[in-house]
């Protein structure tokens, strides 16, 4: 049945003359009153008769009209809320680099007025979150493919080697300590296989620790213990919170590795419409470094 028919009907209950109620629903007359043949042909019934320009309406027509309002209501109730859930909440996915230190600026500055569900997955896990629908948009830097998302690039982040400047002193690349992630990438259409994407198939390190957090590496690097390969907003971000004591600083590449640059995605369902944050997320990452 055509809920719209019913409202039409609730609103012909209401009013005088089949010319008042086309007023109030912005319709012709000859349209509601073939819309009130369609509804009286699906209810099997006559809901009323003419009478000069006045509408006289059956028994029937009572009853039917007072649980049309209430179905309507209920309808509308329903609509609304869920509405208002989807327009005010998101459940965002991604990994530690966008989370530790960027997740804040980036709800401070553009999703203050929503309710956020924040998971930490790394890539793999992600993806397949987003496609079970238990996260809504996904951020990355290292996309894994799944025939269910689209991924759509919004910018590029700068990535560099980080940590004390004593570390280096005299030492070659070679000799520098790295700290990097436990967590291998499989899946990946490229080379890389650290979840930090520095280029193991092409420029071999010294890794002397590994650990989960990319929080822990950066005190192993503020304590002159290591140096990390980490994008530099990220570093940014951590000096401004830092005394000057514990700021990073940035220490020479290798050659193929200097000014290196990750390119950034945000991920959804193919199937899902547009989230309404969608956009000012893409806003906020394309402005980073």
């Amino acid at each position: 049945m055509d809920i719209d028919r019913l409202r039409y009907f609730t609103v012909l209950y209401n009013s005088e003359t089949m010319r008042e109620a086309a007023e109030h629903l912005y319709i012709s007359q000859p349209a509601l009153s073939k819309a009130m043949k369609l509804l009286e042909e699906e209810l099997g019934v006559q809901l009323f008769v003419h009478s000069g320009r006045r509408l006289l309406f059956t028994d029937r027509a009572k009853v039917i009209a007072e649980k049309a309002k209430k179905l309507i209501r209920d309808l509308e109730e329903i609509t609304n809320e869920q509405s208002s859930y989807e327009e005010q909440s998101i459940r965002i996915g991604s990994f530690e680099v966008f989370t530790t230190y960027f997740m804040g600026r980036l709800v401070s500055e553009s999703l203050k007025d929503y309710q956020i569900q924040i998971r930490e997955l790394t890539p793999g896990h992600l993806e397949e979150q987003i496609s079970l629908g238990k996260i809504d948009i996904g951020i990355t830097y290292l996309p894994i493919p799944n025939k269910d998302l689209e991924f759509i690039k919004v910018g590029t982040i700068g990535m560099g080697i980080f940590g004390k400047d004593r570390i280096h002193g005299n030492n070659s690349f070679s000799d520098l300590p790295f700290v990097v992630p436990v967590t291998p990438i499989e899946g990946v259409p490229h080379k890389v296989k650290g979840l930090d994407g520095w280029p193991d198939d092409k420029i071999p390190r010294n890794i002397k620790y590994q650990v989960e957090l990319m929080e822990t590496a950066m005190e192993f690097c503020r304590k002159g213990m290591a140096v990390a390969y980490l994008p530099r907003f990220v570093v940014d971000l951590h000096n401004e919170q830092v005394k000057s004591q514990f700021r990073l600083s940035d220490i020479k590449s290798p050659r193929g590795v200097k000014g290196d640059k990750q390119s950034v995605y945000i991920m959804k369902r193919k199937s899902d419409i547009e989230h309404p944050v969608f956009r000012k997320i893409a806003n906020t990452l394309r402005h980073l470094n």
